[in-house]
């Protein structure tokens, strides 16, 4: 299965009080972090809604102001373009992402539960969340996991960061 990783960076971080997906963790910025556990399993990164790292940056599909799902839009239509079987997504301020996210998602399309941005989707789903949006504007990822149809699987370990004090004594 060929597999794309996402990161799904195009937040405002307004809870944080700057930019969140640069905030330090270990000596290095969040982003890094979710694009090292996408690189061990994915043949290919891209970012959704900035550009970082050199890598591929997507903007948000079908339109600009669709949250984080016109990310994964972007994304589900890149790897449709590009032959990719799936999509694995995360966002930009996650902490402990398994290298094994993918497998424990597998099959798609299937999101972690409590975590609904944390997802593997199959490419062949571009089209269908390309209209959704288009004729629904933004939607909440909740009412996208029920359209889609995605199953929720436990997946241990993951931390959502959303203000300064979630990174503190870590």
């Amino acid at each position: 299965m060929r597999l794309l990783g996402a990161i799904l960076a195009g937040g405002e971080s307004r809870r944080f009080g700057s930019d969140k997906a640069l905030a330090l963790h270990t000596g290095k910025p969040l982003i890094a972090h979710v694009a090292g556990a996408l690189k061990a399993q994915c043949e290919a990164v891209v970012v959704c809604g900035r550009a970082w790292g050199g890598m591929v940056s997507l903007a948000d599909a079908p339109a600009p102001g669709l949250g984080p799902l016109g990310g994964l839009c972007a994304a589900l239509q890149h790897g449709q373009t590009n032959d990719f079987d799936a999509v694995l997504c995360a966002p930009c301020d996650l902490l402990g992402l398994p290298v094994d996210a993918a497998l424990t998602l597998t099959p798609g399309p299937a999101v972690a539960e409590d975590m609904w941005l944390v997802g593997l989707w199959p490419a062949i789903l571009a089209d269908i969340l390309s209209l959704t949006l288009s004729a629904e504007g933004a939607i909440p990822a909740r009412r996208w996991v029920e359209l889609a149809g995605a199953s929720v699987v436990p997946l241990a370990g993951l931390r959502n960061i959303n203000r300064p004090e979630d990174l503190a004594g870590q």
